[in-house]
C-alpha cells in the first residue's frame, strides 16, 4: 500500500508513468507510444519552456540581492590577514638528478644498440640467424600469446618475430626492417669494415635487420642528435670562411711585404711584376673578406636572439677596421726609375764599402811593415769630407817618412797604394757625375 502511494519523481511520462531521466528522452517516448496525445505533448513541451524561462530568470536585481546575501557573516566567517608564506624548498636539483639519470640510462641503452648493430653487420652467411640468437638472446614465446605493441592475439596468419637488436617479440605489422645501408650509415663512427668489402658480398644490397619500434626510436633519436651537433648556423659557416681569407690574405701580405723590402733594398731576388701582381691579389681577397662581412651584417635576427644582431654588427665594424688599417695600407711597389736609381746607388755603396775595405787591407800591411800609424801624421786635410781624400793625404805623409828614413822599397809600396787610390777616386768622380 505504501508503495502504491509513493510519490515519484523525475521526467514521468504521463501516461505510463515511466521514468525518462531526460526531457528529450521524454518526449522521444512520448511521440514514438502515444503519438495520439498531441495535446498533452504540447501541453508538456509549454510547461517544460515556463518552467526552464523561469529558472533561468535572473536580472541583475536578483544577481544584486544574491551577492548581498552571500557575506561573511552569514556563514559565520571571521576575516584574516593573509598569511606570509611559510618555508619554501626548491625541486631543480632533484629534477635535474631524476632528469641525468634517465638520460644517462637512455644513453647508455643506445650505445648497447650500437655496439649490437655493428656486430651484426659483420654477419654473412646461411648461419646469419643462429649467429645473430648468439648475440642477442631472444625472448621465449611460448608464454606470449599478444603482440606486445598491436595486442593483436598470435595465430596461425600472425606469427611471432623477434627483434634483431633487443631480441623482444612482435608481430610482422609492428616490425621494421632497417637496411643494411642505413645500417652502416648510424655506426659509421665505430664501423670499421670496408663499404665496398660489404658490396661484393652477393645479396647485400637487398639484406636488412628486423628491428622493433623501440629500438627504432632509440636510433632515429641518436641520429637527429648527431645531425643537430654537425649542423652549423649560417653565421658560423659564414664567419669560418671569412676567418679562412683572412687567414690566406695574412700570408699573402707577409710575402707582399718581403717582396717590397727586397725591391727597396736593390736586390734582384723578387721581379716588380710579381709585386704588382701579388698586390692585386690581396686587394680582391680585400674586397671578397668585405663583401662576407656585410653578408654577415644583413642575416636575418630573431626578436628572442637580440645579441646575435649586435654579434653581427661588431663582426662587421671589425672586419672594415681590419681592410682599412691593415690591408689598404700597403706600401706602393717603386717604379722603373726608382728600381733603377736604388740599384745605382746600392752598386755605388757597395762599390765604396769594397774600397774602403781594401784600403784597410793595404794600410794594415804598411802599418805593421813599418811600424807607423795614422796618428803621427800631420795633415792639413784632416777635416776633409771625402774619406779618400783623406786616406791619400795619409799615404803621402807614409811615403814622405820612408824617404827620411831611408826605406826605398816601403815608398814603392805606398806609391802604388796612391795609385790605386787616386783611381777609385776617379771612378767615383765619374759615377757621380753620370
Amino acid at each position: 500500500m505504501a508503495e502504491a502511494n509513493a510519490i515519484k519523481e523525475g521526467f514521468l511520462c504521463p501516461i505510463c508513468h515511466k521514468d525518462l531521466r531526460s526531457p528529450n528522452s521524454l518526449i522521444a517516448h512520448f511521440q514514438d507510444l502515444h503519438s495520439e496525445e498531441q495535446d498533452i505533448l504540447k501541453s508538456i513541451k509549454d510547461l517544460y519552456g515556463k518552467a526552464k524561462k523561469k529558472i533561468l530568470k535572473l536580472d541583475e536585481q536578483d544577481l544584486e540581492s544574491f551577492k548581498n546575501e552571500i557575506t561573511l557573516e552569514k556563514y559565520y566567517l571571521e576575516y584574516s590577514e593573509p598569511q606570509d608564506p611559510g618555508q619554501t624548498q626548491t625541486h631543480t636539483d632533484y629534477f635535474k638528478a631524476v632528469r641525468r639519470e634517465r638520460l644517462d640510462h637512455r644513453t647508455t641503452e643506445t650505445n648497447k644498440l650500437i655496439i649490437r648493430l655493428d656486430r651484426l653487420l659483420r654477419f654473412y652467411g646461411s648461419d646469419r640467424k643462429q649467429q645473430e640468437q648468439e648475440l642477442v638472446a631472444w625472448l621465449d614465446g611460448s608464454t606470449v600469446t599478444r603482440c606486445p605493441s598491436c595486442a593483436s592475439s598470435f595465430n596461425i596468419t600472425r606469427r611471432q618475430h623477434h627483434c634483431r637488436l633487443c631480441g623482444s617479440i612482435m608481430c610482422n605489422s609492428c616490425s621494421y626492417f632497417l637496411p643494411y645501408e642505413t645500417a652502416q650509415t648510424i655506426v659509421a663512427p665505430v664501423h670499421n669494415v670496408d663499404v665496398n668489402n660489404h658490396e661484393q658480398v652477393p645479396g647485400k644490397e637487398s639484406d636488412s635487420l628486423r628491428i622493433c619500434n623501440h629500438c627504432l626510436d632509440m636510433l632515429e633519436c641518436r641520429r637527429r642528435v648527431q645531425i643537430e651537433q654537425m649542423r652549423q648556423p649560417i653565421i658560423c659557416q659564414l664567419y669560418t670562411h671569412l676567418q679562412n681569407l683572412k687567414s690566406q690574405t695574412q700570408s699573402s701580405v707577409d710575402l707582399y711585404l718581403k717582396m717590397y723590402n727586397s725591391l727597396t733594398s736593390g736586390e734582384t731576388t723578387f721581379q716588380l711584376q710579381d709585386t704588382q701582381s701579388l698586390r692585386s691579389t690581396i686587394a680582391k681577397k680585400a674586397e671578397s673578406i668585405d663583401i662576407l662581412s656585410k653578408k654577415i651584417a644583413s642575416l636575418p635576427v630573431e626578436e628572442d636572439t637580440p645579441k646575435v644582431g649586435v654579434l653581427q654588427n661588431s663582426i662587421r665594424r671589425a672586419t672594415s677596421h681590419y681592410i682599412k688599417d691593415y690591408l689598404l695600407t700597403l706600401p706602393t711597389p717603386p717604379s722603373i726609375q726608382e728600381l733603377e736609381r736604388i740599384k745605382k746607388e746600392r752598386s755605388l755603396r757597395n762599390f765604396e764599402e769594397e774600397r774602403q775595405a781594401s784600403f784597410k787591407t793595404n794600410i794594415k800591411k804598411v802599418t805593421v811593415t813599418t811600424g807607423w800609424s795614422p796618428s803621427t801624421v800631420n795633415s792639413d786635410n784632416t777635416e776633409t769630407e771625402d774619406p779618400l781624400i783623406e786616406q791619400m793625404n795619409i799615404v803621402r805623409n807614409y811615403i814622405e817618412q820612408a824617404r827620411n828614413a831611408h826605406r826605398f822599397e816601403e815608398v814603392v809600396s805606398l806609391q802604388e797604394n796612391l795609385k790605386m787610390l787616386k783611381e777609385t777616386y776617379r771612378q767615383q768622380q765619374m759615377l757621380k757625375d753620370s
